[in-house]
């Protein structure tokens, strides 16, 4: 299994971005576009992932709030745990998947609650990701709070996140189990279909004041102007244009947020035209 992980924490300059990719998937994480106009405890508390293996791969976004350590924590978990037998030997199926999200995302939360100890506040953080299947082909998903998770296809897109209307609800709160987390998450498994790519985005591309207005349309945009670069830069190239449109309309605004996003593009071969 090949991984990679951009901490937050690592990236502390206004307008710079980092970005880190191989073959179909891609990371990229700033700080943003310009400075926070509100309160905050760390600079930039964004974490993204990825995890390839022959079975499947998986990206990740996570979006702390009180401090970095809880999205850091959030995929360290995920990568060095579950995303291991996912991705290396098919160990989950369509039917499996809720079952197999949910103890990833209490495993997260304990963690959070633990490394918090005694503390009355401390680090939090909302969690999105999606897993590929390579056979059978399947898009698996999973999310809690405000981070997108787009399913880009020939002409259409979806946010398979939560409803970003809905109440936000955050990892690392407080205690949880299986049945009040079903409540507070978005679990989707579904064939690959027509997928061409899934991008993973915080709130920093959507938040009202600070983001894009419509972030489907731009999501959507860039995955098409991307669709005909290399295929050894067409990930890299998609993730650092989303976070590029999220760190713009920031200046624009003059109003920061933490921008990261994930992206994994899927092989032509496994992405027909949708009829």
């Amino acid at each position: 299994m090949r991984t990679a992980l951009l901490r937050g924490r690592d990236h502390l300059e206004i307008g710079a971005l980092e970005v880190v990719a191989e073959g179909a998937a891609a990371l990229a994480l700033s700080r943003g576009g310009a400075p926070k106009n509100y309160a905050y405890t760390s600079p930039n508390e964004d974490a993204v992932a990825f995890a390839l293996g022959p079975a499947g791969s998986l990206v990740a976004v996570a979006d702390g709030h009180n401090g970095h350590e809880a999205s850091e924590l959030a995929l360290r978990l995920l990568v060095d745990g579950p995303a291991l037998p996912w991705t290396s030997d098919g160990g989950v199926d369509a039917r499996s998947w809720p079952r197999h999200a949910r103890a990833s995302f209490l495993d997260a939360n304990r963690g959070m609650l633990a490394a918090r100890g005694d503390a009355a506040s401390g680090a939090r953080t909302t969690l999105s990701m999606a897993l590929v299947l390579h056979a059978p082909r399947l898009l698996l998903t999973a999310s809690m709070g405000d981070c997108h998770v787009f399913r880009v296809g020939r002409g259409t897109v979806q946010d398979l996140a939560r409803d970003h209307a809905a109440e936000r609800y955050f990892l690392g709160h407080q205690e949880e189990d299986e049945k009040s987390l079903e409540a507070k998450m978005r679990i989707e498994a579904r064939p690959l279909g027509g997928t061409r790519a899934l991008v993973l985005a915080s709130d920093g591309l959507s938040e009202k004041g600070i983001g894009v207005a419509d972030p489907a349309a731009e999501v959507r945009a860039v995955v098409d102007r991307c669709e005909s670069r290399p295929e050894a830069v067409r990930a890299l190239e998609t993730a650092r244009g989303v976070a590029e449109v999220a760190m713009s309309a920031q200046r624009e605004q003059a109003a920061g947020d933490n921008a990261s996003a994930a992206v994994l593009w899927i092989q032509s071969e496994e992405a027909p035209a949708e009829r």
